[in-house]
Formats: structure tokens, sequence, C-alpha cells
């Protein structure tokens, strides 16, 4: 029986927790072995540069354990808990390049193992808890998803859409005037910093690959980033699309209804 949606999902946020667990399963062999070495014995100096390694590692494994843990419980709670903001972004931005290297050594893609760090960051976020304006709502678009060929760029204007309906930039115009959100589009990742600073959202509405979206999760948390990963027919970074549907869900749930 093929799976589900949400079943894919479930099994893609999985691996990243997978992932995070044995990560963390290494950390906690080298502190172990490095408190062993201190205890069996070596010479006065060897001993010291050991002791204060530990000491070090060992702080640094009690914040990412409580930043896993606040990971678990944010999941399971469905809501965030504020106080565990900074052990959880030291998780999410320090531990991740770890954890694609392990995913690598154990055979997994790492594409795969992007798109699950996405599906868990969604649902972290939890957009049914975010309920904001849609003035205070930014959908980040990359410039890939207007046909190449086209004369009328939009990455400055996105108005600059003559909408004649040969890419998707029309759809999302027509989106953008419904909700009356922001819609910008970003060559890379210092423009979208710069939208981002400008526009002040308290909510956005990412659509990426998967390189741009974990590296874009990671530098602005713990501001509330909704993935969505886009398709690419045409290989990456041209002629790029987005699931219209993903986006207007996810829209009906972070928007505030007055």
């Amino acid at each position: 029986m093929p799976l589900s949606n949400q079943d894919k999902q479930d099994t893609n946020k999985r691996l990243f927790l997978i992932l995070l667990g044995l990560t963390l399963s290494l950390i906690g062999v080298v502190v172990v072995g490095i408190w062993y070495l201190n205890l069996v014995g070596l010479n006065t100096i060897s001993q010291a540069i050991l002791l204060v390694l530990g000491l070090i590692i060992s702080l640094a494994s009690i914040i990412i354990i409580i930043g896993v843990l606040g990971i678990i419980i944010t999941i399971k709670r469905d809501e965030p808990i504020p106080l565990l903001f900074i052990p959880m972004r030291i998780v999410i931005s320090y531990l991740f390049p770890l954890i694609i290297y392990l995913g690598k050594l154990l055979g997994f893609d790492k594409l795969e193992v992007q798109n699950s760090f996405i599906q868990v960051s969604n649902q972290l976020v939890k957009p049914e808890n975010l309920a904001v304006k849609p003035k205070d709502v930014l959908m980040l678009l990359p410039h890939c998803i207007q046909q190449a060929e086209c004369q009328y760029k939009v990455t400055n204007n996105l108005d600059n859409c003559r909408r004649c309906g040969r890419c998707q930039i029309e759809d999302i115009l027509e989106i953008r005037d419904q909700y009356g959100i922001n819609v910008a589009v970003a060559t890379g990742g210092t423009l979208a910093r710069k939208i981002i600073k400008e526009l002040r959202p308290k909510a956005i509405l990412a659509v990426a690959c998967e390189r741009d979206l974990t590296s874009g999760i990671q530098d602005i948390y713990p501001m509330p980033v909704i993935g969505v990963v886009n398709i690419r027919p045409e290989g990456p970074c041209i002629n790029t699309l987005v699931d219209l549907e993903k986006i207007e869900t996810a829209l009906n749930k972070i928007i505030r209804r007055d």
C-alpha cells in the first residue's frame, strides 16, 4: 500500500529526529571518553587540558540535550517554549551540519535530510498557532520561479509581471491580492535578509530549494518560517514551480481572521 502524504511527512520528520538522536549519542561518547581519560590518569598537563575540554564539551552537551528536548516537547505540545529558544537555536543552527554529515555516512541523500529538517521546522512553527495579520506575512520566492527567458524581470518589482500565464507569478499575484500579504522575490540570502529587515514580518512563507530553505531557516530562527520546497521539472534554479495548494493551505493557517 502506498504511503499517504501525511505518512511521508511523518517519515521525513522521523529521519531528522533519528539523526539528531544519533548525533547526540556520538557527542555523549566523546564526553564519556574524555572523562574516562581524566579518571584513569595522564600526565598533569594532559590531564588539565582534558579536564577543561571535558567541562566545555559537557556544558555544550547539556545545552544540546535541552535543545533536543525542547524540539521534541514543542512538537508534542504543539506550542513553542520561549525559554528554550536559545538551546533550540543552537541545535538547529550549529548541529545541523554534523547531522548532514552523519546522514551522508549512513547513506542518506543530503536533500532527504534537508527535507526532513524542513518538515521538523514547520512542525515547530505550528502555523495554526501564529494568527497574524495579512500585512505581517511575507511570502519569499526564488527568482527562478519566473520563466528564464522572460524580459520583464520581477526581482525588484513583482508588479512588473505582465500576467501572461507562462509561469506562476500571475497565480502568486492573485494570491497576494486575495489575501493582502507581502510578496517578494529574492535572488539569494543577502537580498532575502534585506527584505526581511525592511518589512519586519511576523511570519514568513518561504519557497525555495532544500538547501536555501534550510540555510534561511537557520539564519533567522526563531522568526516563524513555513518552508515550501519548490518543484524543479527542468532542474535546479531554472523555471521552477511551487504547489499553490500548499501555499494557500499555509496562508489559511497563518492569517488571522478578524
